[in-house]
């Protein structure tokens, strides 16, 4: 059972090292158990979100297919959930997992600057603060 792993006193950095841990051929029923955790931040959910390759999801890159019907299902939810603000940044910092021309791509494409930027760790309950050392254009 996926759930003996989470527990509510789970941790946002034991969260992200489930969600790093985790086999996606396994499925779904941790990641959405990891973003549905009163504490998975802000950075584990953008960690779940390039995981889950859910920028191929937002920007419609995704062939509609009853194999992919999950993965499509959670990767929109969770974007929805990012750029609705419904995570907050804590305790864990985030670095995308892009190069500068990988950035820049997904820029010109449209992929939404939350999840291009990186995130200094700012404490519990705080919002989106990107990371002065790293600049966004």
């Amino acid at each position: 059972m996926p759930d003996k792993y989470i527990q509510p006193s789970t941790s946002s950095s034991e969260l992200r090292q489930l969600a790093l841990d985790h086999n996606w051929d396994d499925g779904f029923a941790i990641p959405r158990l990891i973003a549905d955790h009163p504490n998975c931040d802000l950075a584990v959910a953008l960690e779940l979100f390039w995981l889950a390759d859910a920028d191929t999801v937002y920007l419609g890159e995704a062939r509609e297919s009853p194999r992919n019907a999950q993965w499509r299902q959670f990767s929109k939810e969770l974007a929805d959930r990012i750029i609705g603000g419904h995570y907050s940044t804590g305790m864990v910092p985030f670095e995308p997992p892009l190069t500068a021309v990988q950035i820049y791509n997904l820029r010109k494409k449209g992929l939404p600057e939350i999840f291009l930027t990186s995130l200094a760790a700012c404490g519990p309950n705080n919002s989106f603060k990107p990371n002065p050392l790293r600049g966004s254009a």
